[in-house]
């Protein structure tokens, strides 16, 4: 994921839920400060991007909004992950910066 962020300055943070929203990695991120507060174990399974990817098993774009972590305009992009047996194993989410899209 990091190697991601250091091609493409579009994204924000990039980081891993399992299938029930809790988070997996550490936000990946060119600004995220070391000594900020972990996100990993967090439950965002009531955030839009996680509900709507579970719900339908497929890709979904938030509306901008405020990112929580740089307070800068955004959007999550958000896709599934598929276990072997085809059914939701994870979402990986990234953070677009808004300002990089204008």
């Amino acid at each position: 994921m990091r190697s991601v962020l250091q091609r493409d300055a579009r994204f924000e943070l990039l980081y891993m839920v399992d299938k029930n929203g809790v988070q997996i990695s550490e936000n990946v991120g060119a600004e995220v400060d070391a000594k900020a507060p972990t996100c990993k174990g967090k439950n965002w399974a009531q955030r839009p991007w996680f509900r709507e990817v579970a719900k339908n098993l497929s890709s979904y774009i938030t509306p901008v909004y405020r990112s929580s972590a740089t307070d800068a305009f955004c959007i999550t992009v958000s896709v599934p992950i598929f276990a072997a047996d085809g059914q939701l194993a994870r979402v990986l989410a990234a953070d677009v910066r808004l300002s990089a899209l204008v």
